[in-house]
């Protein structure tokens, strides 16, 4: 059986508790309120659940940094936002080059994306401090520094993530529905690095639901 993070709602919370332990970086999520319906002889009970957030935060975790031997992990892998919106998601990227070649270099470009991205070098042991490096607005980065991707093949997007670094990006959703992300830079094990990390959901790859 192979094994993977099974990101239910108890344990991706587990998840990323573990990951804000660690790096003091916070994932935003809507929560419940239930209100009692007044002057009810049922007793009916109403829930009114908060929009879904039009800011993503997103952290790419080490191995040891979740105490795992599978690979390095997207934390949350399964994310909710609007439909027909602006959607920003910031990337904070704890790991460490995997040089994108041959025809995989065409994954160092950002596509379907509003504008550029900026990216911030970060103090991987102080990462809400003060960034490494001043920020840049980019549209690709160069192949040999790309660490892994954000990536929506049905969507035509994708970012490519610098190491040690914090990206933040916005691009536009469109009609509801369920899609797949997927890190296309071969960061994965084995002799083209597409097994561990790379072939189980929950790690480098996830979905993209949109309400």
């Amino acid at each position: 059986m192979k094994r993977g993070i099974v990101f239910s709602a108890a344990t991706c919370g587990v998840a990323v508790f573990v990951a804000v332990m660690i790096v003091g970086w916070s994932v935003g999520r809507g929560a419940g309120v239930a209100k009692a319906a007044g002057g009810s002889s049922q007793g009916v009970v109403s829930v009114q659940q908060n929009a879904p957030p039009t800011h993503l935060y997103l952290t790419v975790v080490k191995p040891d940094m979740i105490n795992t031997e599978v690979g390095p992990a997207v934390l949350p892998s399964v994310a909710t936002v609007p439909a027909d919106s602006d959607v920003t998601v910031t990337i904070l990227n704890f790991d460490d080059v995997t040089p994108l070649t041959g025809a995989a270099t065409q994954w160092a470009t950002a596509t379907a994306i509003k504008g550029k991205f900026t990216v911030e070098t970060i103090d991987p042991t102080n990462p809400n401090g003060p960034a490494a490096a001043p920020a840049q607005t980019l549209t690709a980065l160069d192949p040999t520094l790309v660490s892994h991707t954000f990536t929506i093949p049905s969507l035509k997007l994708n970012v490519p993530l610098l190491a040690g670094s914090r990206t933040t990006f916005t691009f536009h959703t469109g009609a509801a529905g369920t899609f797949e992300w997927h890190c296309m830079d071969p960061c994965g094990t084995g002799p083209a690095g597409w097994s561990g990390a790379m072939s189980q959901q929950g790690y480098m790859g996830g979905t993209l639901t949109v309400v």
